[in-house]
């Protein structure tokens, strides 16, 4: 157990369970053990010394978080429902938090959109970074993240056995909720590919379980690494915002560029959904739809269409 997340209370060896738990399901359960911590200091200070949960636990816990935003309240509360379902299988007298307690939150979508060309500014800027074989690891990065829609976490775990240069394509083992997929590769994202383990070799083992992304001399690269030197270019590269683009705004404007391609082709988006949903990994076609964004190009093309449909140039409709 990660010191940062160990826990103290009487049910700190049940906790410390149920996150192995939750590991050996394929989850990178971090940011949530560390919320449970914060269940698990509250606990630190109430009577449970038989081991169960009850109803006053969680009322209690509910009033200690009102300070906090929605939000925050609703995934710390989230998790310790999680928990508690946990708990409950293993001492059925420990009752289990109710699912809902506060009102629903509503999801917003954070997008912030990146060009093409901006994303080539990216790259360009990432070659002066060091050290050097780190400054090409984030260049071919930031292209791949662009070019395929693959989460950060997905990109950085990647092994040199999980690529297949023959059929152009990657193999994701336990992406997010553990799901298992194959990427399909572009052409000019395979000769990127190629031009970076020509680079890599020199720095890092070949073995199948060696780390495709390498930060420096067989060290794999990091997501920390990855979100500094990101944050350190979008500045250089004048990428502002409030908010500022983030990381994953790539594999945003991933699904979005594929949603706009098939809409310049005029294909049905809708009966094409489900195949994006299995390229991006989401185990939910639903989950997919968060990522139709439509940008203002799209907007000012449907309003001179409908100016060219509907409105006559001798002015008659008005």
């Amino acid at each position: 157990m990660n010191p940062q997340t160990s826990f103290e209370s009487p049910l700190s060896d049940m906790m410390e369970r149920f996150v192995v738990h939750k590991q050996m399901q394929g989850l990178d359960y971090t940011d949530r053990a560390y919320r449970l911590k914060f269940f698990d200091r509250f606990l630190c200070s109430e009577d449970c010394p038989d081991g169960f949960l009850r109803s006053e636990h969680f009322s209690g816990y509910l009033e200690s978080l009102a300070h906090l935003k929605l939000k925050t309240r609703d995934s710390r509360l989230g998790v310790v429902h999680q928990f508690s379902l946990y708990l409950n299988a293993f001492r059925p007298d420990s009752q289990v938090m109710p699912l809902r307690r506060l009102p629903a939150v509503e999801q917003s979508i954070r997008f912030h959109r990146i060009t093409a060309a901006e994303v080539g500014a990216l790259m360009d800027a990432a070659t002066k970074l060091s050290p050097k074989i780190r400054a090409a690891c984030i260049r071919f990065l930031f292209g791949l993240l662009y070019a395929t829609g693959l989460r950060i976490s997905e990109a950085i775990n990647l092994n040199l056995g999980d690529i297949d240069l023959e059929r152009s394509t990657l193999f994701v083992r336990r992406g997010k909720f553990g799901k298992d997929r194959l990427v399909a590769l572009a052409p000019s994202t395979v000769q990127a590919l190629n031009t970076w383990l020509g680079l890599r070799s020199f720095h890092a083992g070949n073995g199948n379980s060696a780390p495709l992304l390498v930060g420096a001399p067989n060290k794999r690269l990091s997501y920390p690494q990855a979100k500094r030197a990101f944050r350190k270019l979008r500045t250089q590269c004048g990428l502002l915002g409030d908010p500022p683009p983030r990381l994953h705004d790539l594999r945003h404007n991933y699904a979005s560029e594929c949603l706009a391609r098939w809409r310049r082709e005029g294909k049905d988006i809708q009966t094409l959904l489900p195949v994006l949903s299995v390229a991006m990994g989401h185990v939910n076609p639903r989950a997919t739809q968060r990522y139709i964004h439509i940008d203002a190009a799209t907007l000012l093309d449907a309003s001179g269409k409908i100016r060219d449909r509907f409105i006559q140039p001798n002015g008659e409709n008005q």
